[in-house]
């Protein structure tokens, strides 16, 4: 039975559900007890800040701690010239309005530094299954195209996956995919903007005299 393998493709752009903020801590001392005990106790300050901004404590994570030498060039030479400790906190921020009081805080009262800064939309949001509806109904309006031009008719659905479909391809359902990718965040205003939402789905049909 001939058949037709089409990529159907969608894309809306909506506002971001939530922003996920990585803030370093850092702090150079002489040896590497003192590099820690200060970050440690700014530590300490941003727990203070994150739980007055209402931050639940499962939306917030340590990335790590590292306390290493420090070196800088001096006459043409590495000269060892302390300490320094770091640490990451991410913080996934669920009010966007938020965003910018907890950057503030973060760096005027614990001297935290914004390391990265990215927008997302929840896996719950009902744009994402509108768009693979509108995915889907691209890829049939491509294959009813390709159909008529041959002077056929669309049949039924043989297979859809979210990758491209081979000769001869393995039996069975794929999930359709969706990609989010932010449009861009100005770091000065702290907007999440528009986050651009893309599905892309290949649907095999068969086809008929």
């Amino acid at each position: 039975m001939a058949s037709v393998v089409v990529r159907g493709t969608a894309t809306t752009t909506v506002t971001p559900d939530h922003a996920q903020l990585s803030l370093e801590i850092a702090h150079r001392a002489g040896d590497p007890a003192g590099a820690l005990d200060e970050v440690a106790r700014r530590s300490g300050l941003l727990v203070d800040v994150l739980t007055r901004h209402q931050v639940a404590k499962a939306d917030w994570s340590t990335d790590g701690v590292q306390v290493g030498e420090e070196y800088q060039w001096r006459d043409n030479q590495q000269v060892m010239t302390g300490y320094r400790a770091a640490t990451v906190v991410t913080v996934t921020v669920r009010d966007a309005e938020a965003v910018g009081h907890l950057v503030r805080d973060g760096v005027a009262d614990v001297g935290a530094s914004v390391r990265n800064l990215t927008w997302h939309v929840d896996r719950g949001n009902p744009a994402r299954a509108t768009l693979l509806a509108d995915a889907a109904r691209d890829a049939r309006r491509r294959a009813t195209a390709y159909a008529e031009a041959l002077g056929l008719r669309l049949g039924e659905v043989e297979l859809i996956s979210e990758a491209p479909i081979a000769a001869e391809p393995p039996s069975g359902m794929a999930r359709m995919a969706m990609d989010a990718a932010p449009m861009g965040a100005p770091p000065v205003e702290v907007s999440g903007g528009q986050i651009e939402l893309s599905a892309d789905v290949h649907v095999r049909f068969s086809l008929l005299a």
